[in-house]
């Protein structure tokens, strides 16, 4: 589901350039130009269990960037921490390098807390505003949520802040792990098959190694 994941991602960003083949790359992410605008919201509430836990999460976000052509004209990349708060780290305006936005989301240090998703999306939704270097009606808009537990908010914010989030043109992709609730996530989608569940965090790590081997060779 992790492998169709970057697939359909990669397939997203391609909707507003033009395809062509760029060696080594396998038919299916053959794109040279994807322009998207991508915030990615990572979870570091206190489920997660620790940093070395963490580093998993960041090292699949960062697989999925290594795919992803980072430029000001193109892909931009912005990314969103969260669990009691939610914090941008990266706005998009700043995205515009692969290498610095790998190293950036690297640095990223683990917290504890709730999961309070809806924040996420609030957040999100702000960070795809032209302000904030968002490129809206120009370029598809892309939110990606990687959780591990159910949302603390559920009932008083996430699933409405999800509702503005798309309603504000956003495709909205859920990765649950392990603890997350997978009809919460459903909810929260742009439709049911943007849903990607895993039973732990490693399995995010092994299949994201697997992939860029592949692309690798």
């Amino acid at each position: 589901r992790e492998n169709e994941l970057q697939n359909k991602l990669i397939d997203w960003t391609c909707e507003a350039g033009e395809k062509t083949t760029l060696p080594p790359v396998p038919p299916n992410v053959q794109c040279e130009k994807k322009k998207a605008d991508i915030i990615f919201a990572i979870d570091q509430s206190s489920s997660i269990g620790d940093d070395k836990q963490f580093r998993i999460e960041l090292d699949f976000v960062n697989s999925l960037i290594k795919e992803l052509d980072v430029a000001s004209d193109q892909t931009r990349i912005g990314a969103v921490v969260f669990s009691t708060n939610s914090e941008r780290r990266l706005e998009l305006r700043d995205g515009i390098n692969r290498e610095t936005v790998i190293d950036t989301i690297q640095k990223f240090e683990y917290g504890t807390g709730d999961t309070y998703i809806g924040k996420a999306f609030a957040d999100m939704r702000e960070g795809f505003l032209p302000a904030k270097g968002g490129r809206p009606g120009l370029v598809p808009q892309i939110a990606v949520l990687i959780t591990d537990g159910e949302a603390t908010d559920q009932n008083t914010k996430a699933k409405p802040e999800a509702d503005k989030l798309r309603n504000s043109g956003v495709e909205i992709f859920a990765i649950g792990v392990k603890g997350a609730n997978r009809k919460q996530l459903e909810r929260y989608a742009s439709r049911p098959s943007n849903v990607f569940f895993v039973d732990d965090l490693n399995a995010l790590n092994t299949i994201s190694g697997a992939v860029l081997t592949e692309l690798c060779e």
